[in-house]
């Protein structure tokens, strides 16, 4: 396995439908939260009050910023339900590929008790790609960030089809 990034995130009551499980819509932000986590640096300001620096940066920024990082794809399944957590979930991703212009982050949803991801709650997997935030068009990973990221970097999971 590689070096993985365990992000701890919240499950909160909004999260869950009338069934009492995750919504998968839900499923999808609790995955953004972990990869915000993992990748976004916080800004100057935030880090001085106290804000974590991610273990991987990514040199996209927010609003105004000259680059972005657009979604391209995501796909998740559902193992099993999951409930409302006090003690939350860990999200454990990973890159399955370093594209020229794109990244595949994978994810296991697991919980505390399962640390080991024997019985994950969720398999996921986004392909994020790196856009020039004027233009709209794909722009290359440097490769210093390539290298960088190499130490996240696994094998892809298997998906049912």
């Amino acid at each position: 396995m590689p070096q993985t990034l365990d992000i701890p995130v919240p499950v909160r009551w909004t999260d869950l439908d009338a069934y009492g499980h995750v919504n998968n819509a839900a499923m999808v932000r609790l995955l953004e939260e972990a990869r915000i986590a993992a990748f976004w640096p916080p800004s100057p300001e935030q880090l001085a009050l106290g804000a974590i620096p991610p273990p991987a940066e990514l040199p996209a920024g927010g609003a105004g910023s000259e680059l972005a990082t657009v979604i391209a794809s995501q796909r998740i399944e559902y193992p099993r339900q999951l409930g409302h957590r006090r003690d939350g979930v860990i999200v454990r991703l990973w890159l399955s590929r370093i594209g020229g212009a794109s990244l595949t982050a994978d994810y296991l949803v697991l919980t505390r008790d399962d640390p080991e991801g024997e019985a994950p709650y969720a398999r996921a997997r986004t392909v994020m790609v790196m856009i020039d935030a004027d233009a709209g068009t794909p722009v290359r990973l440097p490769q210093e960030l390539r290298d960088s990221l190499q130490a996240f970097a696994g094998p892809p999971l298997a998906f049912r089809d």
